[in-house]
């Protein structure tokens, strides 16, 4: 094979997949933070139910900042009153069941008299889970200035979760790696016959 056809193949086969990957990787980027936001909204609508609930049992809510994202895990609910820890657990469940959301999470209650929070329970719909669950007791929930009377609930395995939202980007991901290796190996088998295939001649030569 001539050596302009070979620089031909390796140049156009580069581009393509320069091309293919930027528009993977526009896709794979899209899809993640529309499915974030998604996890986002959810949460968001079942926190608030949440503390509506509370409301019904107790003081007021406040008229904003009720539902807050300190992280991309991790968020605190403004109740505006002493928290009954015995029906937060189960109103969690029951309002992020409600829309659809079965993901680990744990949860925490500010206490205010010593400035901590204090560790609920790890909430897990795997038995698998056990261990991870007996683990993160040990952990401390983030403490957040802002409020007086609030909770705190955390997703650990939200990256997890969101993939598991895309499967089909998985797939083409993985598929689209897998052309690239057998691209590069390709051209490294032409390259390796091409030098043979030269050596061969001169040695014939010679």
């Amino acid at each position: 094979m001539k050596n302009s056809i070979i620089a031909r193949v390796v140049i156009l086969g580069t581009i393509a997949i320069i091309g293919i990957i930027g528009i993977q990787t526009y896709w794979v980027k899209t899809t993640w933070n529309v499915k974030q936001q998604e996890f986002h909204d959810k949460v968001n609508i079942a926190l608030l139910n949440v503390a509506k609930t509370f409301e019904k049992m107790g003081k007021p809510l406040p008229a904003y900042d009720l539902v807050e994202r300190v992280s991309s895990n991790y968020y605190v609910v403004n109740v505006n009153d002493v928290i009954n820890a015995n029906n937060l657990e189960y109103f969690l469940r029951k309002e992020l069941e409600a829309v659809g959301l079965t993901d680990d999470f744990e949860y925490g209650i500010y206490d205010c008299a010593n400035g901590k929070m204090v560790y609920g329970n790890y909430i897990s719909y795997d038995p698998a889970d056990e261990n991870i669950a007996v683990e993160a007791r040990t952990e401390q929930l983030p403490t957040y200035d802002k409020y007086i009377y609030y909770f705190g609930v955390r997703f650990p395995n939200r990256a997890g979760q969101v993939l598991d939202m895309m499967p089909l980007t998985v797939v083409f991901s993985l598929i689209l790696l897998i052309t690239i290796f057998f691209f590069t190996y390709s051209i490294f088998v032409i390259l390796r016959q091409k030098q043979l295939w030269e050596m061969q001649k001169d040695f014939i030569n010679n």
